[in-house]
């Protein structure tokens, strides 16, 4: 009875170890955002609107400023389907400035644009003007349209 309880115990530790190993690994190149920039969506996103807003006066290109926050699921969504659609991503890497603003940090920046609750997209001029709001999170076909007529307002 002994032997069964220690073989018992010592393949739950096992189990235990392998797990913490196992989680810890995983998480090791995993991250969601560092000290500039955030990465959702399979996208490379600035953390600051005024660095955005200069990069968009030089290669004069619009600004999507997207607002998420860890604990959305919706953004979970709307990054996988939407941002991960090949058509849209292609867009936003070429044509785009990209800005991400964490709802959670990033407070005031959604207070000046009116944005209370993720996922939440605007599209900007150079000057920090809204030229598009789309609020929640939308499929390619609602988004795809919408992406390309803001940037046909400043290239056009």
């Amino acid at each position: 009875m002994r032997t069964k309880k220690l073989i018992s115990i010592l393949v739950l530790v096992l189990i235990i170890a392998f797990a913490h190993i196992s989680y810890n690994i995983s998480l090791t190149n995993f991250k969601l955002s560092d000290a500039n920039n955030s990465f959702l969506g399979n996208l490379t996103w600035s953390r600051s609107l005024d660095n955005g807003l200069q990069a968009a006066q030089q290669e004069d290109k619009p600004v999507m400023v997207y607002f998420w926050a860890v604990w959305c699921q919706f953004c979970k969504q709307f990054e996988s389907e939407t941002l991960n659609n090949p058509e849209v991503n292609s867009i936003l890497r070429e044509d785009y400035i990209l800005v991400a603003m964490d709802l959670d940090v990033d407070r005031e920046v959604a207070r000046r644009y009116g944005v209370s609750f993720p996922p939440y997209t605007l599209f900007l001029d150079a000057s920090g003007n809204v030229l598009e709001r789309i609020p929640g999170a939308v499929d390619a076909g609602y988004f795809l349209p919408r992406l390309m007529n803001a940037r046909d307002k400043i290239s056009g």
